[in-house]
């Protein structure tokens, strides 16, 4: 059984529905689950209703577990520097505690949802390999680089299989506005409540957008691959575009002008994040396959 921990989100929630559609048995884990959630899963999905800072939810969530999928933060990098504490508090320790309690429980594999866009930091190459030095300048990035660390630690020190996803920009339908996380979203939601979008530093910083069905795409890969893995993977599209390119695309596409008002760049941000994504298609045989052009349709749609 492969057990997702934070599927009630936006990846959790796309990913729960391939997996059930790939035929494996799902433990869908969350603090809560919307009715959305309930009524498309509950005949089909064991549903856990956990959270991670009570370690005796975690262990009895992890009951039967071959693989369990990571992906509950409550950490942002829109929130930038301005939660160190709570980003300690609330996603290193409870984390590493999870992670204990996924070696007592004898679960095979973790697959960790990491963060493309923030643990590399300012001065790491471009396009940016798995190898290059992570010196992350937001408390996200430093977290997730943290949660990294121990994940290989138990990895060297235990039987743990694991894959750290470094995932770079996702977007895609469903993806709604929340901790201040996705340019899509965010460019949507101002617009829609007819509100000036906050471009930071001119909006000439520029990210690796990926479509949600190939982040997927990635996940399913890693969840059914052979072996004994112990890997670090980029997943992004390897291509870059500035925050201008984005909102007018997100123009062409829906026939409107996007208000917005300019702002200082945030210091907890990097000029530009593009991964190389070489070393996924060469260990998991995976490559995105859907354009940004064919994916804002249908996240727009």
């Amino acid at each position: 059984m492969i057990g997702v921990y934070g599927a009630n989100g936006f990846i959790g929630r796309h990913l729960t529905r391939a997996l059930v559609l790939s035929g494996h048995a799902v433990r869908a884990v969350s603090r809560q689950f919307d009715n959305a959630f309930r009524d498309e899963f509950q005949r089909c999905v064991d549903l856990v209703t956990a959270d991670i800072h009570s370690p005796f939810d975690m262990i009895a969530s992890l009951n039967g577990l071959e693989t369990a999928v990571q992906l509950m933060s409550t950490s942002s990098p829109g929130l930038g520097n301005f939660q160190l504490i709570e980003d300690i508090e609330d996603n290193v320790a409870p984390h590493v505690r999870f992670l204990q309690a996924v070696h007592e429980s004898k679960v095979k594999r973790v697959i960790f949802a990491s963060s493309g866009g923030t643990v590399y930091g300012p001065d790491a190459m471009v396009p940016t390999p798995e190898d290059a030095p992570c010196f992350p300048i937001s408390s996200h990035g430093l977290t997730k680089l943290f949660l990294e660390k121990y994940i290989n630690l138990f990895g060297k020190t235990t039987d743990l299989e694991h894959f750290i996803l470094r995932i770079s920009n996702p977007y895609g339908p469903s993806q709604t506005f929340k901790k201040r996380q996705g340019l899509i979203p965010a460019v949507l939601h101002h617009h829609r409540l007819g509100q000036p979008l906050p471009v930071f530093g001119g909006g000439k910083a520029r990210r690796d957008y990926v479509y949600i069905d190939d982040v997927i795409g990635a996940f399913l890969k890693a969840v059914e691959a052979s072996g004994r893995p112990r890997e670090i993977l980029n997943i992004g599209s390897g291509i870059s575009r500035s925050v201008t390119d984005v909102i007018g695309a997100i123009e062409k596409a829906i026939g409107e002008k996007v208000a917005i008002r300019e702002v200082e760049a945030r210091i907890s941000d990097v000029t530009e994040s593009r991964l190389d994504i070489s070393k996924a298609e060469a260990v998991l045989g995976w490559a995105p396959s859907v354009s940004f052009e064919d994916g804002l349709k249908r996240t727009l749609a």
